[in-house]
C-alpha cells in the first residue's frame, strides 16, 4: 500500500508507547473520535494532551467530530421546532468546535484532519431540509478552519457502495452552498460481494467532485472472517483514477491481528 495514508483508530487509552508500536506497523495518522458537547473546551485537557503526544512523535492526527450528543441536547431543549433547533444547533456546533480547536492550536496540538459524519442527522431521528443540514455542516467546517486553517476537512458517509445515493448527497451539498472540503470518506465493511460496488463508487466520486477518497473500515475489530483481506481494500484504493485514492482508516485491533508491510 505504498503511498497510501494509514490512519488508525485506537480502541483503548492512547499512550506514547501505543503510538510508537503503531508507527512500526506503518501508521502515519492517529484517528480519534471526539464527542462534542456543550462546554467541551473547558474539559479538554485529555484531548489536548493526546494531540500533543501524537505530534511529538512525528505522527499526524485526525479528529472525528461526534456531534450526536450535542444535537440531542439541543433537541431536548427546543422540542419539535426545527427552525429553532437549526439556529441553536448551528451556533452550538460553531462555538464549541471553534473554542476546542483554538485551545488545541494554542499549544501546538491542532489536528491535521477533521472529519464530520454526514449521516448524523438521520441517525438521531432528525428530519431536516438539505439546506438546513448544509447550514449545520458549514458551521462545523467554518469553526474548525477558523482555528486550524491548515486542517484538511473530511466528509464521511456510510453510503460506501451506493453510488446513486452518495453522488446525490455530495452534489446537493455543493449546490446548497456547502463549504469546501478535501476528502470523501466511505465507511465500509469488507466483503467480496460489495468490493466492486465500492470501487465503482470511489472512481465516480473522485472524478465527479475532484476529491481524494478514503475508506474507513475501523468498525471491524477482526477481519479474519471477512471474505476479502486488507490488501484487497488497499488495492481498490490504489486504482482510484488520477491518484485520488488517499488511504484507509483501520482499528488498532485489526492491525494487531494482521500481518502488514509498513
Amino acid at each position: 500500500m505504498s503511498g497510501l495514508c494509514r490512519m488508525v483508530s485506537v480502541s483503548d487509552v492512547l499512550t506514547k508507547d501505543k503510538i510508537n508500536v503503531l508507527k512500526t506497523k506503518g501508521t502515519d495518522t492517529i484517528f480519534t473520535k471526539v464527542e462534542i458537547s456543550d462546554g467541551i473546551y473547558d474539559r479538554a485537557d485529555a484531548i489536548v494532551a493526546a494531540g500533543s503526544d501524537v505530534h511529538s512523535l512525528g505522527v499526524k492526527w485526525c479528529v472525528s467530530l461526534g456531534l450526536a450528543a450535542l444535537y440531542q441536547g439541543v433537541m431536548a431543549e427546543v422540542g419539535n421546532d426545527n427552525r429553532m433547533f437549526v439556529r441553536k444547533a448551528e451556533r452550538a456546533g460553531f462555538e464549541n468546535i471553534h473554542k476546542l480547536f483554538t485551545k488545541m492550536a494554542g499549544v501546538g496540538a491542532a489536528p491535521d484532519f477533521v472529519e464530520i459524519e454526514v449521516d448524523v442527522y438521520s441517525e438521531i431521528g432528525l428530519t431536516l431540509s438539505f439546506e438546513e443540514q448544509t447550514r449545520m455542516l458549514n458551521a462545523c467546517i467554518n469553526a474548525a478552519k477558523a482555528a486550524s486553517p491548515e486542517a484538511k476537512v473530511i466528509l464521511a458517509t456510510k453510503d460506501s457502495t451506493d453510488n446513486e445515493k452518495a453522488k446525490k448527497w455530495y452534489n446537493r451539498f455543493q449546490v446548497s452552498g456547502g463549504k469546501p472540503f478535501d476528502i470523501i470518506s466511505l465507511k465500509y465493511t469488507p466483503d467480496a460481494e460489495t468490493l466492486y460496488d465500492l470501487s465503482c463508487n470511489m472512481s465516480d466520486l473522485s472524478r465527479r467532485f475532484d476529491k481524494d477518497i478514503m475508506v474507513d473500515i475501523s468498525g471491524m475489530a477482526d477481519i479474519s472472517s471477512a471474505s476479502i483481506g486488507l490488501e484487497d481494500v488497499d488495492s481498490a484504493i490504489n486504482i482510484v483514477p488520477l491518484d485520488k485514492g488517499f488511504g484507509t482508516v483501520y482499528s488498532d485491533l485489526v492491525l494487531d491481528k494482521a500481518v502488514m508491510v509498513a
